[in-house]
């Protein structure tokens, strides 16, 4: 998907504030607010950098040695809690996603609920039609096989995801799954 390649383009250009991390297995903090953070844990073999984008949002990049995948998050204030409900995080990823729908296999948005530890969350999976049944060897560079897109939503912040990847049953894949699942949500301070 053509398309796939200037979104890849576009998520990698929010490291540009912040330099790239070591790629070994940590817990990344990123300031929301001054009271607020954000704790991800970037998995083995992974590169993590943060910034803004163009409009000012915060976000992150993480990607594999290889380049073969890249999940990109951004956060947004959700003061009213409105993308804690399924109807508004669906909206939001037809408004955001509904492109892709014609160049995938999938013809349609076919909803998944996240079950993210901290929250609520929804994505759906986009397979490039024309790539698919092509040894990854042939796909033109900057182009995946797969798009996995979603929201999360936690008190007072949502989070927007896009996932490229070449297949969705890598160990890879997994993890960058479970660090939507598990991990992309605010660190609570301890009390003292």
């Amino acid at each position: 998907m053509a398309i796939l390649r200037l979104a890849v383009v576009v998520g990698l250009a929010l490291g540009l504030g912040f330099g790239a991390a070591e790629a070994r297995a940590r817990e990344e903090l990123l300031p929301l607010t001054e009271n607020r953070s954000i704790a991800i844990a970037v998995p083995d073999g992974f590169t993590f950098k943060a910034g803004a984008n163009a409009r000012g949002e915060l976000g992150v990049v993480l990607s594999n040695r290889d380049g073969s995948m890249s999940l990109t998050v951004t956060f947004e204030p959700d003061g009213e809690n409105e993308f804690r409900q399924q109807r508004a995080r669906t909206e939001r990823m037809h408004e955001e996603f509904h492109t892709y729908v014609a160049e995938s296999r999938e013809q349609a948005m076919q909803f998944t609920e996240l079950e993210p530890k901290v929250g609520a969350g929804t994505y759906c999976v986009f397979t490039d039609a024309r790539l698919q049944g092509k040894p990854a060897s042939e796909y033109p560079p900057g182009e995946y096989l797969n798009l996995t897109v979603g929201v999360k939503a936690w008190s007072g912040v949502v989070a927007t995801f896009t996932l490229f990847s070449n297949g969705t049953d890598s160990g890879e894949y997994r993890a960058l799954m479970r660090v939507l699942r598990e991990s992309v949500h605010e660190k609570r301070a301890p009390m003292r």
